[in-house]
């Protein structure tokens, strides 16, 4: 059973781990990244417990990162 702690401790990881894709891919600083992944999708759906996103791999959350970026949101959807 994994314990609250844990699930914002995953969720702390993968989201630091895509603020660095961001920095890296768009050429800003920290802050701007963190501003540019809270508003999408797969931020909303990562910080929702419920939806279970967090237990999945950092590169496959970067992966629906990266398809909703491209203008395919619905990849989420397939979870």
């Amino acid at each position: 059973m994994i314990t609250g702690a844990d699930q914002k401790k995953a969720m702390r990881n993968i989201a630091a781990f895509l603020v660095e894709y961001i920095m890296n891919d768009k050429g800003c600083s920290r802050d701007e990244a963190v501003e540019f992944l809270i508003k999408t999708t797969v931020y909303a759906a990562l910080m929702d417990e419920d939806t279970d996103l967090y237990l999945e791999s950092r590169e496959a959350v970067l992966d629906i990162l990266k398809e909703e970026l491209a203008g395919n949101p619905y990849r989420l959807l397939q979870l």
